[in-house]
């Protein structure tokens, strides 16, 4: 009797904690609107020719697009029946592919300052961006696992692809650190 119970009891926390495929595209959006924020705090630091307040504040944006990240991992980790359907996966792919220039877009950019970021007078500046970098990709790597396993798996090469095409912009800007 008490297995039962243990058993119902575990198929309701699944049922009342499990994610919808609405619920990873709320999460995505707010992905997709603080990774704009950051690309933006980029940007705009470029142009303006960089400060050590800009780039500490660049760096808490980081976190918060992170901590976004993470969040969004979680939901799309806890929907249930995986995969979802190709409707479904085909308005996930419409987010990631609105992200996805936005981010390689940031990372071009703060390869880029590296001169800038060397300039500050505030030894470890690009020591902290190289870790910046290094979290974000461990983050977004896990974020992208975590929709591949949602994935019809005749959309497996497409979801792949936006998912190299973002390492390599990883790779580039971390290297520019190194």
């Amino acid at each position: 009797m008490q297995f039962k119970f243990l058993l119902y009891l575990a198929s309701a926390y699944a049922v009342v904690f499990a994610s919808t495929t609405q619920d990873v595209l709320d999460g995505l959006a707010a992905v997709q609107s603080s990774a704009a924020t950051l690309d933006n705090a980029i940007n705009a630091f470029s142009n303006s020719g960089g400060s050590l307040p800009a780039a500490l504040a660049i760096h808490s944006s980081v976190e918060t697009t992170k901590s976004i990240i993470d969040k969004a991992t979680g939901v799309a980790g806890a929907v249930n029946p995986r995969p979802v359907s190709v409707a479904d996966w085909n308005l996930i792919y419409g987010i990631v592919n609105d992200i996805n220039p936005i981010v390689k877009d940031a990372l071009v950019v703060v390869a880029a300052q590296k001169p800038i970021l060397d300039a500050l007078p505030l030894d470890g500046v690009p020591g902290l961006v190289l870790q910046d970098l290094q979290n974000l990709y461990t983050s977004t790597v896990t974020l992208e696992n975590a929709l591949i396993g949602l994935t019809p798996s005749e959309m497996l090469d497409k979801a792949n692809g936006a998912k190299s095409e973002i390492e390599a912009a990883f790779a580039a800007a971390t290297a520019a650190f190194s």
